[in-house]
């Protein structure tokens, strides 16, 4: 009998591709019900007991302060060489508020490259998430660095870990 089924479905291609669809659809609508899948969507007419069988997570938006507090007080001393202030002195100034992997970096900065410029505007969170975000700080020049900032290695407090001219999206 088995065989006799297999033997009529495989005779015409068109036939088994509607057996095919048909079977799927067949489990598709019987794995629904069994799972509960009603097919109510979101219609505004659900009660209680809907409610509890299906756990609503809110999605956590991190606060953004301490991040762009952190690269405007970053850039504010990066920007430009204070006069009297020594390649050294800047260095030691930034160290603070990098990463220890950045503030490296920064040893091999050439100051004579800065912006020489200090911020100005508003600052505009350009990525947020739980532990890092970017920022893009405009300077007074009418240009803007954006400024990857990241949760703190070991402290909670933010901490720089790049610095690139914005040049847009």
């Amino acid at each position: 009998m088995v065989a006799d089924f297999i033997t009529w479905l495989c005779k015409s291609p068109r036939r088994l591709v509607v057996v095919s669809l048909s079977a799927i659809i067949l489990i598709f609508v019987i794995g629904s019900a069994a799972v509960g899948n009603d097919g109510k969507t979101g219609s505004g007419n659900s009660s209680d007991d809907d409610m509890s069988q299906t756990a609503v997570t809110a999605a956590v938006v991190p606060a953004s302060d301490g991040y762009v507090t952190t690269a405007v007080n970053f850039v504010r001393l990066w920007a430009e060489l204070k006069p009297g202030e020594t390649s050294a002195d800047w260095l030691a100034a930034l160290t603070p508020l990098a990463t220890p992997d950045y503030a490296t970096a920064l040893e091999t900065t050439d100051t004579s490259t800065l912006p020489g410029t200090q911020p100005e505007g508003e600052p505009v969170v350009r990525f947020l998430a739980q532990e890092s975000s970017m920022i893009a700080v405009p300077l007074a020049d009418g240009s803007s660095v954006l400024v990857t900032v990241v949760a703190g290695e070991g402290t909670s407090e933010p901490m720089v870990s790049d610095v690139q001219p914005n040049t847009g999206d």
